[in-house]
């Protein structure tokens, strides 16, 4: 008997577990937002519904992704102009029909070529719809064909968009949908942007967060702790050290704490190379959701 209640009991965790919300919206303030960088490339080819999957499997919270367009209309994930460095093929993604470019296969981070092919946006949504959040890299440039997916499939609340214009160039291109999208300006600290951008914003328009680019130095650094007082998300990559001033995802390897940096600046989604280490650590600092 004691067998049957501890199994249901268990159940019931597994159960709870499972159904953690997978919404913009209700993620919360307090924990930090794991973003795996085109999908968790170290596992499968970049941009791969494989890397998407495993991106889920290791309990990612995002998957950033890139996205193409064919030639007959066809939105794919490719990062790259060309095909040539991820792909068996040469060219642009644009020269080929969606058929044309299911002929070539996908290459790992080591360029070795494998067996998986380049994926179409309408699959990976099939894959993440309720399990993984997305940021779309490139989404805007093909807003008249993304905006209807997500909103046709009820996942406007499962995709963050970004981009790099001011509070009136995104309202002028972007004004007719604005209050039904969450957006991310990107402030470029390292080029000498910041509170004037940011306040254009916060005067006119609800954003979801703010993406940093801090340069190679902390000279340009701003009090993150402002934003997340009214709410508004922060959002910094680990990933190469001209994003973080040099807080970067390799360090890791030898220093196990050098997310402390994030943490310590009030960053609570951070894009990473290594999710699995990230992960790791939030979960001993009680701040992975």
């Amino acid at each position: 008997m004691k067998t049957k209640i501890f199994l249901l009991l268990l159940l019931i965790a597994n159960t709870v577990f499972a159904q953690k919300n997978v919404s913009l919206s209700k993620f919360p303030n307090d924990k930090v937002m794991v973003v795996a960088h085109r999908a968790d490339w170290r596992e499968a080819p970049e941009n791969s519904a494989w890397a998407v999957k495993k991106a889920i499997e290791k309990g990612v919270d995002m998957v950033e992704i890139d996205l193409a367009l064919t030639k007959d209309s066809v939105l794919v994930l490719m990062h790259d102009q060309t095909i040539d460095r991820t792909t068996t093929g040469k060219g642009k993604p644009e020269d080929y029909t969606y058929a044309e470019l299911q002929t070539f296969f996908l290459k790992d981070g080591l360029g070795v070529t494998t067996q998986m092919k380049i994926p179409t946006l309408t699959q990976i949504l099939d894959i993440t719809k309720g399990k993984i959040l997305i940021n779309l890299d490139k989404g805007f440039d093909y807003i008249g064909l993304v905006y209807p997916m997500l909103k046709e499939r009820k996942m406007l609340d499962e995709v963050l968009f970004k981009g790099y214009e001011d509070y009136k160039g995104f309202d002028s291109k972007y004004g007719y949908l604005k209050k039904e999208i969450k957006y991310m300006p990107i402030i470029r600290l390292n080029k000498n942007e910041g509170w004037q951008k940011i306040n254009d914003y916060l005067d006119n328009f609800k954003v979801y967060g703010f993406e940093f680019t801090i340069g190679e130095t902390e000279d340009n650094m701003l009090d993150f702790k402002k934003l997340k007082e009214k709410g508004v998300k922060v959002w910094v990559n680990s990933l190469w050290p001209h994003h973080n001033a040099h807080h970067n995802d390799d360090m890791v390897l030898d220093n196990p704490n050098i997310y402390d940096w994030f943490i310590k600046n009030n960053v609570n989604i951070i894009q990473t190379d290594r999710p699995k280490e990230l992960i790791n650590y939030l979960k001993i600092k009680n701040l992975y959701y």
